[in-house]
């Protein structure tokens, strides 16, 4: 008796864990620039939106080029209490020093790392891409110089980006001019998904190769406490 009730619940265990592997971890991604005015949101939805985590930048200032940029960010989850935060981010010299030493450090204690995030990238689906911009210096010359260069741009990520993860559709690009009236605005849409079998299996690699180098889980363990 006991025995049927142990593999009932073994059973039950394997059929979420199958359910749960074919489901997707959806990422929207959008971002707004209208004059002044910046805002990025990135949202991630799992298992059927039991786990959701919504990260918010609202403000974006230019505070000079010795101190960089005020950055107003947002942070909240549903995975224990007390996780949503605000707080303000001076994004300088030091900052990007202090990220550019710290991913150093990552590349250093974990075997063959930029071959686990290009196998992982390639299993990322967008279904959706839109680029829109609207610009306009008010001058012929200088408004069709900054479209050029914009379509440059856009050309240029894309092309990256059709080469790291799927594609499902065409790109929707476009690039307005307005000769008359002094602009620029710019809204990036992007919603990715991923399955969730495929971050299982690549956090449990991405964990052997961690363990691999010497030092390696105490250095992750010291900067994702620090986050």
């Amino acid at each position: 008796m006991w025995i049927w009730i142990v593999l009932g619940i073994i059973g039950c265990i394997l059929i979420a864990v199958l359910i749960a592997a074919c489901t997707n971890i959806d990422i929207k991604i959008l971002f707004n620039k209208v004059e002044k005015d910046d805002y990025l949101s990135i949202k991630v939805r799992m298992l059927f939106g039991l786990v959701k985590f919504n990260y918010q930048i609202r403000q974006i200032k230019f505070k000079g080029f010795d101190q960089g940029f005020l950055l107003k960010r947002e942070k909240q989850d549903n995975l224990l209490p007390g996780h949503d935060s605000r707080e303000h981010i001076d994004l300088n010299l030091d900052f990007i020093q202090h990220i550019y030493d710290q991913i150093s450090l990552i590349i250093r204690y974990t075997a063959d790392i930029k071959h686990w995030v290009t196998k992982l990238l390639r299993r990322v689906r967008c279904d959706v891409l839109t680029w829109n911009t609207h610009v306009g210096f008010g001058d012929v010359v200088e408004t069709g110089m900054a479209s050029g260069i914009i379509w440059a741009v856009k050309g240029t990520v894309t092309g990256w980006l059709s080469h790291t993860i799927r594609l499902e559709h065409m790109p929707g690009l476009e690039v307005h001019t307005h000769f008359n009236d002094p602009q620029f605005t710019t809204e990036l849409r992007c919603i990715a998904k991923i399955r969730f079998g495929h971050a299982m299996i690549a956090g449990v690699i991405l964990l052997v190769r961690i363990v691999k180098v010497k030092g390696g889980l105490k250095l992750w363990q010291s900067i994702l406490f620090k986050a």
